[in-house]
């Protein structure tokens, strides 16, 4: 059969496990196309069976990503699908709110499943994960797509649910978190020119163009918190509350 892996990611953990998905399949035999829902494709949607996957923003997925799906994948027609999330805690509701919608295009979402990865969020809150919890949390997500991936090709259905309540808590609190994260690179992010070498990868990877490149970098009110330009800058010139910071890397 022929599938895709559909993903968003901010600092890379989405990432990463979309791409054992892709391992995991292709080991079975199957052709897959990664698409990393954070640019502008073109989607042809010829696939026999579609993989989604996003990163857990104050439990929802990212609102460009929820976008995406909505807007390039339209029909269903009885296909089966597999959503999962990745995030720091056990559970979350995004991939729950995600798999309504695709039932509503027709899919059959056969699969639900949270996968703990490391926390990448420590330089706003919690704390960094050491090395050895990443290289466990890693090694056990590999194991774990192996097993999701194995019952799917047989036809299992592995459903992870969490409460109608906590659905729309959850709803309510990505609203309040999404009006927090807009202004949060303007507000809380500088740049060390000292450092900065003027590639504009920070410009050019922002989901929502957020970011511009004049004299200087210059941060718009279309945040959503992700981190990707933080984490993925190759000099690490960005500073958070006046101090420079240790990158996130999977």
């Amino acid at each position: 059969m022929r599938g895709a892996v559909i993903y968003f990611s901010g600092t890379g953990n989405t990432e990463f496990v979309a791409k054992l998905f892709k391992d995991a399949l292709e080991q079975k035999g199957h052709s897959v196309t990664l698409i990393d829902a954070s640019k502008k494709i073109s989607f042809n949607d010829d696939y026999s069976f579609l993989v989604f996957g996003g990163c857990i923003h104050s439990e929802m997925f990212p609102k460009p990503f929820m976008e995406w799906v909505n807007e390039k994948v339209l029909n269903g027609n009885g296909r089966r699908c597999i959503v999962f999330s990745t995030q720091a805690a056990k559970r979350a509701s995004g991939a729950n709110i995600l798999a309504d919608i695709l039932k509503n295009k027709g899919f059959s979402v056969d699969v639900i499943e949270y996968i703990t990865m490391p926390n990448n969020f420590y330089v706003v809150a919690f704390d960094k994960d050491s090395e050895q919890e990443v290289e466990r949390r890693k090694k056990r997500a590999k194991e774990y797509v192996c097993e999701i991936v194995e019952d799917f090709l047989n036809g299992k259905t592995r459903i992870k649910n969490v409460t109608p309540i906590r659905k729309k808590y959850a709803k309510l609190s990505y609203e309040l978190f999404l009006k927090y994260a807009k202004s949060w690179a303007r507000k809380k992010l500088n740049v060390d020119y000292s450092l900065c070498v003027r590639c504009l990868k920070c410009v050019k990877n922002c989901p929502t163009k957020n970011i511009s490149f004049k004299e200087k970098i210059e941060f718009k009110d279309n945040c959503i918190c992700c981190q990707r330009c933080i984490h993925q800058c190759p000099v690490n010139a960005f500073i958070y509350k006046g101090k420079h910071f240790e990158q996130y890397k999977i």
